[in-house]
């Protein structure tokens, strides 16, 4: 039987964060087309058939499948929500698809802190975060801005 381990987001708050401050990169890879398959199953997104069909993708003058923007930004919000913790919520995020992921390519996600700053009684931090493949092509970059839960009163979700 397959063993699968769970990670608990840490308990982080307000205080934590500092600008500039560095996350540690996350791997994940090499990303297949099985990834692609799966993930547009699972929220139904069959309608680009060049990201699961190298035919396609090559009648389209592509040089083979090209794994999809939104799974990328997936992995990455997801990513985004392990760095702040339980006690914060993403209220803004947005992303671009600047480069192709290939099936095989590597993924390394990359985030810092840009600036914490309290507005309207709640404690947010901004993010830069992106995506970079094994040859150190940023191919999804994107900022967050993140409400984080204050030590002070345990109060700001």
């Amino acid at each position: 039987m397959r063993r699968v381990e769970t990670v608990e987001p840490p308990d982080l708050y307000f205080e934590d964060f500092h600008n500039c401050q560095e996350f540690p990169v996350v791997t994940k890879g090499p990303l297949m087309v099985g990834h692609q398959v799966r993930w547009a199953g699972a929220i139904d997104n069959y309608d680009s058939e060049f990201h699961h069909d190298e035919y396609v993708a090559k009648a389209q003058g592509l040089p083979g499948i090209i794994l999809s923007g939104p799974l990328l930004a997936a992995y990455l919000l997801s990513v985004v929500n392990q760095w702040v913790g339980r006690n914060a919520r993403v209220v803004r995020y947005t992303d671009r698809n600047i480069g192709s992921t290939m099936p095989r390519d590597m993924l390394y996600l990359h985030g810092r802190v840009t600036r914490t700053y309290r507005e309207s009684g709640q404690c947010l931090i901004d993010l830069d975060c992106h995506v970079e493949n094994q040859r150190g092509e940023n191919t999804t970059p994107a900022t967050a801005t993140v409400r984080v839960a204050s030590r002070e009163n345990r109060t700001g979700l």
